[in-house]
């Protein structure tokens, strides 16, 4: 098996050597664990990633999204990452109208421990966390969850036996990766989306209580000495004075040479510029002068620092129930960038220039109307296709385009994970493809998806391990016949292997006549019908419009006689069984 390293999102150029031979990586420096206390989010080498953005007008010099917020929470055990996103997942619905109240982030922490079979986050409940646990939960909708459905106050039992079968409430379905080298980006996601996630190393010695404001300008910690902390990113002020930061003392003048006024002013810890990020932290509402907020320098050396992984936003989220459900073979989203296609392959890719990269899903009955696609991608420029991939006859993915079906295309214009929305397009009941799409252009040289692979650190420690089966994931395009994913991984000397993440967010289609909502029409239903027609009973809205199978206005008898003249063949039906 190769070593790599424990780096997300690796935009570097097609890795021709990988495909070659297994990789014998530098192993990384990684902040030892005990040094989280209270913190959270282990440091690492990850490489530098993040999208820029444009303000479409000018930016205010001070805004907040504070008064979106729920409360200042103080969080358990090393838990900032988990804090953090579910602040800027609330300051997100609240913007769009939707209120939250507080959401659960103890439901993702348990979430993000290792399962039974040993797949997952290798960490137990009160371990540390790595700053991508929370997109994946946030996108796989395996979260997020209301407080009040999961307190804080339920333990990790509690969540084995209740907690892991809650139906989420709301989900991100768009999260863009932040270059915080840019200070107009993080401003324009803040203004735009509500709040960002930011991640810095936290040192006591730095902050000034009387102010609640932090500044660290010691330079040149090693991966090691970082103490990472995740906070929410809510607002900015351009004129937050650098007096407030760090403090003065002054050197008295003990010369004999008679000049009066002569000490020496030296400022500690003091950026050179006003301005300052406001952020919700997560140590209570105590913790500070200002209610668990606190101001945080636009000089800081390393709030947005690429060893943390990247900041992000959720730019776009929606409600769930259960009328809607999410296919994916993954539920921890992109742990790596899969673009391990060697330059120099005589396959197809040089002659078309473009890859398919495909899921397959078992579409149940009565859950196959497509609505969304999700994947992810950091080819920024790079166009794409979405495509409904019928199987052939041994159960693979056909290679055949002209059988596909066109769901839609567009551009990669951001980092992170897309959503891009389909015009309610029924696909077959059963196995059937998901496909993306992508051509090697002017604007990218790069194809890479997001992939949920294995982590590991140095000494050869796993942080993550996927749970990969084959059927699930194929290339086309690659070779001249449709590849399964976990093969390619194998010639690649890797016995793990990974997942692409591509979802399809479904809607549940409404049959008419399927008033009992069990995604056929027995006669069972006919029943149900009699009884409502007698007073017997009440509907809901959807069975309501169920039940009206004549789509006359009104529920009958005659509802009831369709119906079953349909179930006993003797004529056809007035709607699609699909």
């Amino acid at each position: 098996m190769k070593k790599k390293l424990c780096a997300f999102l690796l935009t570097s150029a097609l890795l021709s050597s990988v495909v070659a031979a297994g990789v014998n990586a530098a192993e990384v420096d990684v902040a030892p664990v005990e040094a989280q206390r209270d913190l959270g989010i282990v440091a690492a080498d990850y490489p530098a990633v993040g999208t820029e953005l444009e303000p479409d007008k000018a930016l205010p010099a001070a805004y907040s999204s504070r008064d979106l917020a729920t409360p200042v929470r103080n969080q358990l055990y090393n838990t900032c990452w988990a804090y953090s996103s579910t602040a800027v997942m609330e300051i997100a619905a609240a913007k769009a109208g939707i209120n939250t109240g507080h959401l659960s982030p103890m439901h993702m922490n348990y979430w993000a421990t290792t399962r039974e079979d040993g797949t997952g986050w290798q960490r137990n409940y009160s371990a540390a966390g790595y700053p991508y646990i929370a997109m994946g939960y946030l996108t796989s909708y395996s979260g997020t969850v209301k407080e009040d459905d999961f307190p804080t106050t339920l333990g990790y039992q509690d969540y084995l036996d209740e907690g892991a079968f809650l139906t989420p409430y709301i989900g991100a379905s768009s999260l863009i990766y932040l270059n915080g080298d840019d200070r107009d980006t993080i401003k324009t996601a803040v203004y735009e989306y509500g709040a960002a996630v930011g991640n810095f190393s936290y040192e006591s010695q730095y902050f000034n209580t009387d102010n609640s404001a932090y500044y660290c300008d010691k330079k040149g910690l090693s991966t090691s000495e970082l103490r990472g902390h995740a906070i929410a990113i809510v607002g900015w002020d351009d004129d937050y004075s650098r007096e407030n930061f760090g403090y003065t003392y002054t050197v008295e003048d003990n010369s004999d040479d008679g000049v009066v006024g002569d000490d020496i002013n030296i400022d500690v810890h003091r950026p050179e510029s006003d301005g300052a990020w406001l952020c919700k932290n997560s140590w209570g509402p105590s913790w500070s002068k200002d209610g668990g907020y606190f101001w945080m320098s636009y000089e800081d050396e390393y709030l947005f620092d690429s060893r943390f992984g990247p900041s992000y936003a959720i730019m776009d989220l929606m409600q769930l129930d259960d009328n809607k459900k999410l296919y994916q073979n993954e539920e921890y989203g992109a742990t790596y960038e899969f673009n391990y296609i060697r330059e120099d392959s005589s396959t197809t890719i040089q002659e078309s220039g473009k890859l398919t990269y495909v899921n397959v899903f078992n579409f149940n009955k009565g859950y196959n109307n497509l609505d969304k696609i999700i994947f992810e991608s950091t080819s920024i420029g790079t166009g794409y296709e979405l495509y409904y991939i019928p199987l052939d006859e041994n159960g693979i993915p056909t290679n055949d385009e002209s059988l596909w079906t066109s769901l839609g295309s567009g551009t990669v214009d951001y980092q992170g994970y897309l959503c891009v929305d389909i015009d309610d397009r029924i696909v077959p009941r059963g196995k059937g493809g998901i496909g993306v799409t992508m051509k090697v252009s002017d604007q990218s040289d790069k194809l890479s998806i997001g992939a949920c692979e294995w982590l590991s650190v140095g000494g050869g420690r796993n942080i993550f391990m996927p749970d990969t089966a084959k059927g699930n994931c194929y290339l086309i395009g690659y070779e001249k016949n449709t590849k399964d994913l976990v093969d390619l991984y194998h010639e690649m000397g890797d016995d793990i292997g990974g997942t692409f993440v591509i979802k399809a967010i479904v809607d549940r289609i409404e049959i008419m006549g399927d008033v009992d909502l069990d995604n056929e029409v027995t006669i069972l239903d006919v029943t149900t019908i009699q009884r409502r027609i007698a007073d017997i009973i009440t509907f809901n809205e959807r069975q309501e419009r169920c039940a009206d199978y004549d789509a006359d206005g009104e529920i009958s008898i005659l509802d009831c006689t369709k119906i079953q003249r349909v179930l006993s063949d003797i004529e056809p039906p007035l709607y699609p069984v699909y």
